[in-house]
C-alpha cells in the first residue's frame, strides 16, 4: 500500500475545500465599447479569483444592453439565481450594487433568497459582502443609491428623448409606406404608399375595417413586415396615422414607472409633440381629415353591436318589435332580418335588399323634383370651378422657398450646422418637386363623369351606396 506524504494530505484537504465562485456583470447599452468591457470585466474576474486560495473559478453570467432596475427580461440574471438553487457555485462576485440591481426591494429579495440557500454576493468595489450580518443595513443604503441614480438617469433620458422629438427625430416602430433614411427622414416606398392610398380609398368610400383586412389577405398584400395577415386593429391604426398627411406626432405612449418600465397611452398626462408637414406625404391632408371625421361618424353609430358594412347597417328597424335589422346575404341576393327574429322571438319575415333600393330611389325622386331646374347650372357652376387652375400649390410652394430662404439666414448666423443646412434643404427641395408634379386642373373627362353622377343622383335613377349612408339616419320598415 503506497504512503500518503504530508505534502500531498495538505493537497487534497485545500482541494476539498475550494469554493466555487462565480461572476455576474451587466452592461446598459449593447454597443461595441460595452463589448469590449464585458471582455475586460471577465479578464478583471478571473485574475481577481485567481489570487484568492480555495477559490475555483466558474463561467460568469452577463446581461447587455438591459435595464437593472427590473429582472424580468435579465436572462443571464434569472440563469444564475436558478444555478444558484441547483448548486452550481457558492459565492457571487459584482463590481458594485449598482450592476447587480438599481432596484432596492429587488437586491435585498435575491440577496436575501441566495443567502438562504447558502451562497453569497461580494459587491467589490462597495466593499459588502452579504455572508457578514452586519452588511446588510450598508447594502440597503448601497441599494437606494442605485434606485435613485436610475430615476435620475430616467428622467434626463425623458427630457433628451422629448428634446430630440422637437428637433424632427423620429422614434418607434416601422411605418407601412416609409423607409427610414436618417435619423429624422422618411422616404416612400411607392408600392406600400399604394396600399395605404387604397385603405384610405375603400373607408372613405363606404367598407368596414374587417373587409379591407380580408380583401388585403385576400390579395396577399404584405404589411410594414412583410406579414400577409391584416386586421381591423391595423386598418384602423393606418387611418389614425398622421404620418401619412406628413404631421409627425410623437409621446403618444409613456412609461409610466422608471422601475418596472410599463407604458401606457397618453391621455393628456404629459404633452404630445407636434410637427406639421415635416414628412413626406403619402396622402392628401383633406383626405386624412375625411377619414378621421369618417372614424368619428361610425363610431357615434357604433352604440350598438351592428357594424356599417353596408349602406343600410343599423339603419332599418323592424315594425313589429323595433329592432334592428341585420344582413343576411347569398351570393344571389342581399337580404335583412329582424335580430329578433333570429333568435324565435319576432315573426317579421325576410326583407330583400331590392325592395329597400326601389322604395329608397323613389322617396328620393320625390325630394328632388325641386331641384330638376338647377341641374343645368350646377353643371355649369361645376365645370367653371374645376377647369378654373389651382393656385394651391404655387402658394405652398412660395411657403416652402420662404422657409428654406430662413433656413440660410439661420446657416450664415452660425444657428445651424452645413450638414442640418443640406438636410433640410432636401426635405424643402422634394416638397416641392411633390407640389410641382401635381395635376393643376381637372380632366374633361373627370368633369363629364362627375356631371353625369350628379345627374344620376338628382334624377334619382341609379341606387348610391354613399347617398344612403349620408341622408338616412334611421328607418322604419312597413312594408
Amino acid at each position: 500500500m503506497q504512503k500518503t506524504t504530508g505534502a500531498s494530505l495538505k493537497e487534497v484537504g485545500n482541494k476539498a475545500k475550494m469554493t466555487k465562485v462565480t461572476a455576474y456583470c451587466r452592461v446598459s447599452t449593447d454597443s461595441l465599447d460595452q463589448k469590449n468591457s464585458l471582455a475586460n470585466q471577465e479578464q478583471f474576474f478571473c485574475e481577481y479569483i485567481s489570487t484568492h486560495d480555495g477559490w475555483q473559478y466558474m463561467p460568469m453570467y452577463v446581461d447587455e444592453g438591459l435595464s437593472g432596475t427590473s429582472t424580468r427580461r435579465r436572462d443571464g440574471f434569472n440563469k444564475m439565481m436558478s444555478d444558484a438553487h441547483a448548486g452550481i457555485f457558492e459565492l457571487i462576485l459584482t463590481k458594485e450594487v449598482s450592476r447587480f440591481s438599481r432596484n432596492t426591494m429587488d437586491t435585498l429579495k435575491y440577496t436575501r433568497e441566495l443567502k438562504e440557500i447558502g451562497v453569497g454576493v461580494i459587491f467589490i468595489n462597495d466593499n459588502i459582502d452579504t455572508r457578514e450580518s452586519t452588511d446588510e443595513f450598508r447594502l440597503t443604503i448601497m441599494a437606494s443609491c442605485a434606485q435613485e441614480e436610475a430615476r435620475k438617469i430616467s428622467e434626463r433620458v425623458k427630457w433628451g428623448q422629448k428634446r430630440s422629438m422637437e428637433n424632427g427625430v423620429i422614434f418607434g416602430q416601422k411605418t407601412l409606406g416609409y423607409r427610414r433614411i436618417s435619423k429624422d427622414k422618411l422616404e416612400i416606398i411607392p408600392r406600400e404608399a399604394e396600399t395605404v392610398r387604397k385603405i384610405f380609398s375603400e373607408y372613405i368610400g363606404g367598407k368596414g375595417l374587417n373587409i379591407i383586412a380580408q380583401e388585403l389577405e385576400k390579395d396577399s398584400t404584405p404589411t410594414a413586415y412583410g406579414k400577409k395577415t391584416w386586421d381591423a386593429t391595423a386598418i384602423m391604426r393606418i387611418l389614425k396615422n398622421e404620418k401619412y398627411c406628413g404631421d409627425l406626432v410623437q409621446k403618444k405612449f409613456i412609461t409610466t414607472d422608471f422601475l418596472t418600465h410599463k407604458t401606457k397611452r397618453n391621455k393628456g398626462e404629459e404633452e404630445l409633440v407636434t410637427l406639421r408637414d415635416l414628412l413626406p406625404a403619402i396622402i392628401p391632408r383633406e383626405t386624412f381629415e375625411q377619414a378621421r371625421a369618417e372614424l368619428t361618424r361610425r363610431a357615434k353609430k357604433s352604440n350598438t353591436r351592428y357594424t356599417n358594412r353596408y349602406a343600410f347597417s343599423g339603419k332599418l328597424k323592424c315594425p313589429l318589435c323595433d329592432s334592428v335589422l341585420v344582413s343576411r346575404s347569398t351570393k344571389k341576393q342581399k337580404r335583412w332580418l329582424c335580430a329578433s327574429a333570429i333568435k324565435k322571438e319576432c315573426n317579421a319575415k325576410m326583407l330583400p335588399q331590392k325592395i329597400i333600393e326601389a322604395k329608397f330611389l323613389k322617396i328620393l325622386a320625390t325630394l328632388c323634383n325641386d331641384l330638376q331646374p338647377y341641374e343645368r347650372i350646377t353643371s355649369d357652376i361645376l365645370q367653371a370651378i374645376l377647369t378654373t387652375p389651382i393656385h394651391t400649390n404655387e402658394q405652398k410652394i412660395k411657403k416652402i422657398k420662404s422657409r428654406l430662404d430662413y433656413l440660410i439666414e439661420l446657416r450664415i448666423d452660425g444657428e445651424i450646422t452645413k450638414q442640418e443646412l443640406i438636410e433640410k434643404r432636401k426635405v424643402c427641395d422634394d416638397q416641392i418637386s411633390a407640389l410641382k408634379n401635381l395635376p393643376k386642373q381637372t380632366s374633361i373627362t373627370d368633369i363629364t363623369a362627375i356631371k353625369n353622377r350628379i345627374s344620376d343622383i338628382i334624377s334619382a335613377n341609379v341606387f348610391s351606396e354613399e347617398v344612403a349612408k349620408e341622408l338616412m339616419d334611421i328607418v322604419v320598415i312597413t312594408i
